[in-house]
Order: structure tokens, then sequence, then C-alpha cells
């Protein structure tokens, strides 16, 4: 059986009013093209849509209150030193911004003096504790002949109890000193933690950006006051960005982790990348139900802009055979419907039918 599709045109039927009476007009056979339905192989595929994201975005906040002193400087296009700006690339490492510092060094200093007192403070005691111990050893060595005296009937009660209460005295000077020893340590000990404090709050009115980036929004100005915690700059790292989308769960199939997908970008002219599947979200999102899909690409040139629109095409994995015809065999029965047709002739038997 063949089948051939056509392109009909069919005159209009027109009704000619004269002398009262009404002629039918037959209009003439249009000549009709037909053509074999041809097969095609297809690929079947589905866009999404999606927005360029960062790999890693950071909020870089102040741990000290303070006021601003200074800003991480920037050649501007005019050719002039600048102070940072949104959009400007940043190198990991870079002081973003300096608190005034003045009274973070007064602090240090004090600990630091006090750490050296206590130091000093330990270093008598431990001095105290030797001398207390040179005492003991003599009181040993006097209390034990004592005693043999004593035993002997060499030594009056009256000394014995002399020397023993020389002996016990020394003993308590030992233990004494020995205390006293410990609670130095430990005012050492708080001094020395109140000194580290000290550095570490003096090295926090440094903003350090923690890896390279762009400056995607700042808060802040040279000499304004900033309360601990308020957000200085949010930084981007887009030496690797992401596209996220959504996908019914109909689509998980088609989708593996590490699979490459092309992702093209209306902003660089239709340019077109691949990029690789790295996440597949483990659940729908309840109010969606959805599954969270995320594509990266690698942005070497920095060309992909935080923002950007994306679309992603995923392909079927098996393409499929499908009639083709030509788009002038199609037919309406109103202009603007959406609901075509067209004709067939079938050949069967050496004779064609059409439909």
């Amino acid at each position: 059986m063949r089948v051939s599709v056509g392109v009909l045109s069919l005159a209009a039927l027109s009704v000619l009013a004269g002398c009262g009476t009404k002629k039918q007009v037959v209009p003439e056979p249009v000549p009709v093209q037909a053509e074999t339905v041809a097969m095609q192989q297809v690929q079947p595929n589905w866009s999404y849509s999606g927005e360029i994201r960062p790999d890693t975005e950071v909020q870089l906040a102040f741990k000290e209150p303070g006021y601003i002193a200074a800003l991480y400087r920037v050649n501007g296009a005019d050719g002039r030193m600048r102070d940072v700006q949104v959009g400007d690339e940043i190198p990991a490492g870079a002081m973003l911004a300096h608190l005034r510092n003045s009274d973070y060094k007064a602090s240090l200093n004090t600990a630091v003096g006090q750490q050296h007192a206590m130091q000093g403070a330990l270093e008598a005691s431990q001095a105290e504790l030797d001398r207390a111990k040179g005492n003991q050893v003599k009181a040993d060595l006097d209390f034990d002949r004592a005693q043999a005296l004593y035993a002997a009937k060499a030594m009056t009660r009256p000394d014995y109890d002399a020397a023993v209460e020389q002996h016990t005295a020394a003993t308590a000077g030992v233990e004494a000193a020995a205390r006293q020893i410990e609670a130095r340590r430990g005012e050492l000990n708080a001094a020395l933690g109140q000194a580290a404090s000290s550095r570490i709050n003096l090295g926090d009115t440094n903003l350090a950006a923690p890896m390279p980036g762009v400056i995607v929004e700042k808060n802040v100005e040279r000499g304004s006051l900033v309360a601990a915690g308020t957000t200085a700059f949010t930084l981007d790292d887009t030496r690797v960005v992401k596209v996220n989308f959504g996908v019914p769960d109909t689509m998980l199939a088609y989708l593996k982790p590490g699979a490459e997908v092309p992702v093209r970008l209306d902003a660089l002219q239709g340019q077109t990348l691949m990029g690789r599947i790295t996440e597949i979200a483990a659940s729908a999102n309840r109010e969606s139900r959805v599954f969270n899909i995320e594509v990266t690409l690698p942005n070497r040139d920095r060309s992909l802009k935080v923002g950007m629109t994306a679309s992603i095409r995923i392909d079927r994995g098996d393409p499929q055979t499908v009639p083709v015809v030509p788009m002038t065999a199609l037919m309406t029965v109103q202009s603007g419907s959406n609901n075509y047709s067209l004709f067939t002739v079938t050949e069967r038997g050496g004779k064609q039918f059409r439909s």
C-alpha cells in the first residue's frame, strides 16, 4: 500500500444572481501534486530554563566593631587608583577592608604586659619554692639527728621539740610555695589567653578575601562605623558556575550524574557550551513537585555572568522514526486554528483512494 499526500486548492462556489434566475457555477478541476510520505529519524529532546549561579558565594562580615580606616584599592578605568566597588575581580587573600585598630593594639599591649608580670611572679614563686626545699633538706637532717640523740638520751625534751617544730615548719613552707606556684601558673595561663584573644581581635580588624572572586555586593565605605556582624561584602567565586533547573519525575530516567548536556546562552549570541550534571536532588520540592538538577560549567574567561539565563537541552536516549510531510500539505478549517488536517491518497490494487 502506498500513501501520498497532496495539496488541494478548492475553488469556492459562486452564486450569480440575474433576471430572477440562479445559475450554479461548477469550479474547474485543480491539479494536485502528490508526494510519497517520508519517514525520518528524530531525536526527541526537552528544553528547560535556568539561571547562572556562582560556584561559591561568601558573605564577608566584621567580627569586631569599629570605623573603616581603609578599603582595598584597584586600578580604575581612568587609570587612577580607587576603592573596590561592585563588579571588581579580587584575588585570594586580598585585604578588602581595615578597621581602625588603635584600641585593639592598646588592649593587646595591656594583655602582653599582664602576661610578662605573671611570668615574673611565677619565676619569683619558683625561686621561693627552691629556697623552701633547701630549708626542708636541712630540717630533715636536723630532725634525723635529733631523733637519734633523743633516743640515746643525749638531747633534752625541749631541744627535741624544737627540732620537730622546725621540721614541720620547713615542710609547711615547701607546701605553701608549691601552692603559690600553682596559683601563679593559673594567673599566667589566664594572661596568655587574654593576650591570644587580643591578638585575634586585632587580626579581625582586617577583612580578607578567602578566595578569588567578584564583588557582587558592598555595604561599607571608608570612614563608616560598622557593628560586629555587619556584612561588608558578598564575594562570588565564578571560576566555575552552575545552572539549576527543575524537572518532573518522568525525566529522571534520562539524567545521570556526570552526563554532559548542552547549555545555550542567548546573552552570548546563542553560544552553546557543554556542561556536566553534578547534582540530582534526592527528593522533589514540596511545593513545585519538581526535582532540582545542577549543571556545572567551566568559566575560565569569566564570560559567564551571574544572573544570565540559560537553556538546557535534555536528549532522549533512543531516536524515533516519524512520518514527515510538507508544511504546504497542512490545512486548517479556519484562520488561527491549531487543528490541522491533510488529504491522503492511498494506492491499493492499482487504484488510488483519496481521504
